[in-house]
């Protein structure tokens, strides 16, 4: 995008430079991402239209993210994951690699705290570990009818891939919350804080890895 045909002009992109990890350059960049994601929605409706969650999945360096998803629910305005571009921004600008490891632990308690109480209690653990550690552990994804299975508080999800079918038993999901509220509870109140999580976080080689994308 040259002169004279920037979605932005220097005053906006020196806002935007401010608001954001990003340089004047990389806004442009990040935009120019975002159209191509649904170019005839740019077309009729200008630089910042409202994108749906099934327009922003297509981003391919989200693909392989399991908690796309909820990343998508936490940065949009309406906890729907549509979003326009400045949010679209705001989630790309905190997930580069110039973002600060405080700024990735917040938003990470953010999409682990999935009942939205400000603490990460069990059964939050337990959608944290079907949607994460379960799928680094086999080798596979979880379905969208996997998904829901969650969401609906199912205590056992199967999941299988080309080679081999396993399946997390309440037992087994219980005794690893467990564990992991043993290890950061540091109050001993049965759920994890915001300060238990940054405590924890801080502490875990490759947690901002996990949190980086890069377009």
């Amino acid at each position: 995008m040259g002169q004279g045909t920037s979605a932005y002009d220097q005053s906006e992109l020196a806002e935007f430079q401010d608001l954001t990890y990003f340089t004047k350059r990389e806004v442009l960049h990040v935009h120019k991402r975002f159209a191509e994601l649904a170019p005839e929605k740019v077309k009729q409706h200008g630089r910042n239209p409202t994108l749906t969650k099934e327009e922003i999945l297509l981003l391919p360096e989200l693909a392989a993210n399991p908690f796309k998803e909820r990343i998508l629910e936490v940065f949009s305005d309406a906890g729907d994951g549509n979003m326009n571009f400045e949010q679209f921004l705001d989630m790309m600008s905190q997930l580069s690699s110039k973002a600060p490891l405080e700024t990735k632990i917040d938003f990470a308690f953010k999409i682990y705290d999935f009942n939205e109480d400000g603490q990460i209690c069990e059964n939050d653990l337990q959608k944290v570990i079907l949607f994460l550690v379960q799928p680094a552990v086999t080798g596979a994804t979880l379905t969208s009818d996997e998904r829901n299975q969650v969401i609906k508080n199912q205590k056992s999800c199967r999941v299988s891939n080309k080679k081999e079918e396993t399946v997390l038993t309440e037992k087994e999901i219980s005794a690893i919350v467990r564990n992991v509220i043993n290890e950061m509870d540091m109050d001993d109140d049965g759920s994890i804080s915001y300060l238990d999580f940054k405590h924890g976080m801080s502490k875990l080689n490759g947690f901002e890895e996990s949190f980086k994308v890069t377009l």
